[in-house]
């Protein structure tokens, strides 16, 4: 009788060894070193709309006011917002003088028209400007482009340097708001004409 109560409690307890170093072996693969952090959960807000090569032109009465071009763009509704890659816009002014923009990333709201360019921006001008900036944000209301980042603006004659930029496109006038620094080309002498004796 001893020896069949001793055995079965031997049984018994290399069951529970069993089982205890299986429990143990898996809580020490599950469960993170001390130089592991778990990494927090982040919320996604989930699109609503995923596209790829967008052209999208907005017109006010009639005249074309802006064109957009993008590589992709994702689409949130709850925010109003789509996110752009590979942005490439087109702005025009009163007389349909064009503005070009090109920058890596976008944003543009669906309510209020806003557009904003970031990373490497540029602006080429239908009159020979060129403006080069960080990021830059187009009001619809005013008819603005407007960034407060250094800003480099080189055309024909001059080349401006400065901090904070509006360019009004009705008017067709570019303010550099602060910091300027102007370099401007010499005119160009004339040469005398040699007159026939």
């Amino acid at each position: 009788m001893r020896s069949r109560i001793n055995l079965r409690s031997l049984l018994g307890v290399i069951v529970l060894g069993s089982l205890g170093g299986v429990a143990v072996m898996v809580w020490l693969t599950l469960a993170p070193g001390p130089d592991k952090k778990a990494a927090p959960q982040k919320p996604e807000v989930a699109a609503d709309l995923k596209l790829e090569r967008v052209h999208y032109t907005e017109t006010r009465e009639g005249v074309k006011e802006w064109e957009l071009e993008a590589a992709s763009a994702v689409y949130f509704k709850e925010e109003n917002a789509v996110t752009l890659d590979k942005v490439r816009a087109t702005f025009y002014g009163k007389e349909q003088e064009s503005y070009i923009l090109v920058g890596a990333k976008g944003r543009y709201n669906t309510q209020t028209k806003v557009i904003e360019v970031f990373d490497g921006v540029k602006i080429d001008s239908s009159d020979g400007y060129h403006l080069r900036t960080r990021s830059l944000k187009y009001q619809s209301e005013q008819r603005e482009l407007r960034t407060s980042d250094p800003v480099e603006m080189e055309g024909p004659d001059l080349e401006v340097k400065g901090v904070g930029m509006i360019v009004e496109l009705n008017q067709q006038r570019v303010k550099i708001l602060g910091g300027v620094t102007s370099t401007f080309a010499p005119l160009a002498l004339k040469k005398p004409s040699k007159s026939a004796l």
